[in-house]
């Protein structure tokens, strides 16, 4: 931690108030050189890079090695999840050897990051990487399409008969009204400019669509435990971290109501952040450290429990009537 913290005059990029100094980080995962300033609104407490980097620095963020960016096939479900989604998410022409009422009461605890059907609906998959996510809900009957910036990423995409616009959304020219479903998942924390990012998703939904959402939680107890060592942090990729209260702020200034907001964590994030805590390389990775990986299940049903996950699921509607 900085022992004289620099001062922070650039507002905050959620509800333009002032913040002060939160702390000074280093690229942990792919080593961009530099330090990386971050401040924490006083008003909304969103975390943001100050001051916030230009596209062309931005750019340089990346790596073509970028996990995002590789090639992915479509996921593999069971017969527990087909079951939840035919039964809980309107999936009704899924077929599944189990009976309706075990994906009913499955359905309480788990897959609760799924989005509800729409016969011949469209799907718009912002940042959509390699293409894994767009093929999967392909296979579960959806007319998708993504969006990507990354060049190579779009190539895999095309080469597996994805839909893909190569730009930012912003330069997508969609028409209004044109999707029932358009997801960011793990994109917004990337933007710098998050407020015309959202008038945009509005703009292209169709009234009664939804907005989904998936973004590290500054809130979460990992974070709060591990400091400049959690792994979401991902400095200086992720430009603004959020919380379920200042995210909702967001997206209601924009129009969108919200429906669905949860907190999730996986044992990977709490094993990587063990080992950025170790100093990344030395030692055994924790992944395959028995007890570390016990622990880390307790820690997920903690985290979970008290809602607390190291990141924010969240759904919001766009209404019939604006």
């Amino acid at each position: 931690m900085n022992n004289q913290p620099p001062g922070i005059r650039q507002r905050c990029p959620i509800c333009n108030q002032s913040a002060k100094y939160s702390y000074t980080g280093k690229d942990l995962l792919h080593g961009v050189p530099g330090e990386f300033i971050y401040a924490e609104c006083m008003t909304c407490g969103a975390i943001y890079q100050a001051p916030m980097p230009k596209p062309d620095q931005i750019a340089s963020f990346y790596p073509d090695q970028y996990d995002p960016y590789r090639p992915g096939k479509a996921k593999e479900r069971n017969f527990l999840e087909k079951s939840v989604l035919r039964t809980t998410y309107d999936y009704h022409h899924l077929d599944s050897i189990l009976p309706d009422w075990i994906g009913k009461q499955a359905g309480m605890f788990a897959y609760r990051d799924s989005i509800p059907f729409t016969e011949n609906g469209r799907l718009l998959d912002v940042g959509c990487g390699g293409g894994k996510f767009l093929l999967s809900m392909q296979q579960l009957g959806w007319q998708a399409e993504g969006v990507e910036f990354n060049k190579s990423a779009v190539q895999t995409c095309r080469q597996s008969g994805l839909k893909i616009f190569h730009g930012e959304l912003s330069r997508a020219s969609y028409v209004d009204n044109s999707f029932d479903v358009v997801t960011a998942r793990h994109v917004i924390e990337h933007i710098a400019e998050p407020s015309s990012f959202l008038a945009e998703i509005y703009r292209v939904l169709k009234p009664g669509g939804i907005m989904v959402l998936k973004t590290p939680n500054s809130h979460a107890l990992g974070r709060k435990w591990f400091g400049t060592n959690w792994f979401p942090n991902d400095v200086p990729r992720h430009l603004i971290l959020y919380s379920p209260v200042n995210l909702s702020l967001l997206a209601e200034k924009h129009g969108f109501c919200e429906k669905n907001i949860q907190t999730f964590s996986t044992p990977k994030c709490i094993l990587n952040s063990w080992d950025y805590m170790r100093g990344g390389q030395q030692g055994r990775p924790s992944k395959k450290c028995k007890w570390r990986r016990i622990l880390a299940r307790f820690y997920v049903a903690a985290a979970n429990f008290i809602d607390r996950g190291d990141e924010i699921f969240a759904i919001y509607e766009k209404p019939l009537r604006s």
